[in-house]
């Protein structure tokens, strides 16, 4: 099978690979879709926390969004059979450790990422897979299907950040998590106020829709647009989507007493002062959110009922056959030319 596959920073190429058939639990999946996304990046320069810690490893197939059609099932397998139209999670973990008992499966001690952190990815014509990690995805189509797992990162993200009806929130970031996250914030956590900043016109203008303000940073004055916005309440709830240096300078500016920071976006080399006596004085929490545990059921559920949008994020439909092929998509996010948001790949050259 052909596969793009990393070996070192910046050393990447579509190579012919063995395609490994599925053991006890596994199946073998023939990708159907995979969605591009910034830490692909972060894994391509080797400037991810994982691999600057050591966690992870070369060589590696990239890809932790995509969804496919089961070829072959391994011994033991009872819930799947080929045919099925599937996606798989990014954290596979081992089920034993205590944080595995414990419910918090990203956690696990023992965990792979697909696509991420020692397990292959979806930039690939096949992938093989443990069937424990996937999930049938009936009801819609494959390239939605490749999105659930950017929506699982945002669901968690906004879970994390404890948004309710009585909150004024601010995502920061209009990527593709960012726009997933205040579609949530405001559609599904029914927010008082869902406010996106950033620096992309193009991007800010597909959150129309879900928000009551998006703000163009660069335009505009944020902490008079969140005063204007929320009658002069402030923000109680942030979720940071995209990781910059003055992300927490800007947070002090508009959040409440009491407010809460909900971080998903990575920040890879870039560092982020933070006032930390503003943090105590008004008893703001600062949350980490990793992955999307224990929330793909629901996010799938969301898509199929057409309370959750994915199709706004996708802005290029695009085939993946060559190395010229990724590079020339991955120079279109890196560059955010053509008004690219979500790219969706084709590894076996099947655009629908």
């Amino acid at each position: 099978m052909k596969a793009i596959v990393v070996r070192g920073p910046f050393q990447y190429k579509m190579e012919e690979c063995k395609r490994k058939s599925p053991g006890a639990g596994e199946v073998l999946i023939k990708v159907a879709a995979v969605g591009l996304c910034g830490t692909d990046v972060g894994i391509l320069s080797n400037e991810m926390q994982y691999y600057k810690s050591g966690q992870a490893k070369l060589p590696i197939i990239p890809g932790h969004e995509w969804s496919g059609y089961i070829e072959e099932v391994g011994p033991g397998v009872e819930d799947f059979v080929p045919g099925d139209a599937v996606t798989g999670e990014c954290t596979v973990r081992c089920g034993f450790c205590s944080y595995c008992q414990k419910g918090l499966p990203h956690l696990c001690v023992n965990r792979t990422e697909t696509g991420v952190m020692n397990r292959d990815g979806g930039y690939a014509q096949y992938i093989t897979f443990p069937a424990s990690s996937l999930h049938k995805i009936n009801g819609i189509s494959m390239d939605h299907a490749a999105l659930v797992e950017p929506a699982g990162i945002a669901m968690q993200a906004v879970k994390r950040a404890e948004i309710g009806p009585d909150d004024n929130v601010l995502i920061v970031g209009p990527g593709p998590i960012g726009l997933l996250a205040a579609q949530i914030a405001k559609r599904i956590y029914a927010a008082k106020k869902v406010i996106i900043s950033g620096t992309r016109d193009e991007r800010l203008k597909r959150a129309e829709n879900y928000t009551d303000a998006a703000v163009n940073i660069k335009k505009h004055d944020l902490p008079q647009r969140v005063k204007e916005v929320t009658q002069g309440e402030g923000i109680n709830a942030i979720v940071v989507a995209a990781g910059g240096a003055s992300v927490f300078s800007d947070c002090e500016k508009v959040l409440a007493p009491g407010g809460r920071i909900s971080i998903c976006g990575f920040f890879d080399s870039t560092k982020a002062d933070c006032n930390w006596d503003f943090i105590s004085t008004n008893n703001i929490d600062i949350r980490g959110s990793l992955g999307s545990p224990n929330v793909w059921p629901f996010v799938i559920s969301c898509i199929q009922r057409g309370v959750l949008d994915v199709e706004t994020i996708i802005s290029h439909r695009m085939p993946l056959e060559s190395t010229e092929d990724f590079q020339k998509a991955l120079d279109m996010m890196t560059n955010r030319a053509d008004n690219s948001c979500k790219i969706i790949l084709y590894p076996n050259g099947e655009i629908k």
